[in-house]
């Protein structure tokens, strides 16, 4: 059986191009590239950092789906506070855990530290229209 996590992905990244192709949602290519590679390095580094013995091909489906929600979910004024967002929600994972597993949904988390910090960043849900 195939790996859920990969139709996820698929569905995330389809939800994506279709809002930055047809929406024009308020997110460039490389504000895209710049998530997606923080979340992918955050998690690769915290997997060192925790020694998980399994091929970074296999936690990576977890930072791509995170990544891609925050692709999709939050804005911020600065380059930066989206980083931190990716940061927070891969790291988050590796921090807060119950029984050895993550508690809060990663992204999430990530999303309500960093609107608690600053006002500088939010979601936007009226980028998917009104229809």
């Amino acid at each position: 059986m195939a790996d859920p996590r990969l139709y996820q992905i698929g569905t995330l990244a389809s939800l994506l191009v279709y809002g930055m192709g047809w929406l024009d949602f308020d997110i460039t290519i490389g504000r895209v590239a710049l998530l997606l590679g923080t979340a992918l390095a955050t998690q690769w580094v915290c997997d060192r950092i925790a020694g998980v013995p399994q091929p970074f091909q296999y936690s990576a489906r977890s930072a791509l789906i995170s990544g891609l929600s925050l692709c999709l979910l939050v804005r911020a004024n600065q380059a930066e506070l989206a980083i931190a967002a990716a940061v927070v929600a891969i790291a988050s994972k590796f921090v807060i855990r119950v029984n050895g597993k993550h508690v809060f949904n990663p992204t999430n988390g990530g999303i309500v530290a960093m609107l608690l910090v600053t006002n500088q960043v939010w979601v936007s849900p009226g980028q998917w229209g009104a229809a």
